[in-house]
């Protein structure tokens, strides 16, 4: 029987801090354009299972941290539509200060959260916030 994972309404699954847990810490310090991206693919599709860490965000945050470190600005912006899309409080203010002050971990932080809520949509059960993934197709 397999565990499955519990949604906190209104608020993010993982605090900031807690970047450490949870596997994608060297990525997020190393390369968090491909956790930029991942984000960004699994925000389009939810049920994806293996979001791809090459595409347009991942280029794009790159090459706007390359040419005079603006890469936050897009981070930011991602952090705000998960906000949005799973209806977690916070504003604006906020994101850009993640973005500005901690960016690897503001990186890790969204992707670790669109990663939780696909997990619990993928068991077939709705979460508090009324997500729900197909039942799986049987032979």
């Amino acid at each position: 029987m397999s565990h499955q994972p519990t949604i906190k309404e209104g608020e993010w699954q993982d605090g900031l801090c807690g970047c450490c847990s949870g596997g994608h810490f060297w990525m997020g310090c190393c390369c968090p354009c491909i956790l930029v991206n991942k984000t960004h693919e699994l925000l389009e599709n939810p049920s994806n299972p293996s979001p791809s860490g090459c595409g347009m965000w991942g280029c794009a945050w790159c090459g706007l941290n390359f040419c005079g470190g603006w890469g936050w600005i897009l981070e930011c912006l991602q952090r705000g539509e998960v906000r949005s899309k799973h209806r977690i409080e916070g504003s604006g203010c906020t994101d850009c200060l993640v973005a500005c002050c901690c960016p690897c971990c503001g990186v890790i932080q969204s992707h670790k959260e669109v990663e939780k809520r696909r997990d619990a949509m993928q068991g077939g059960v709705p979460d508090k916030m009324g997500y729900q993934g197909q039942a799986p197709m049987r032979a």
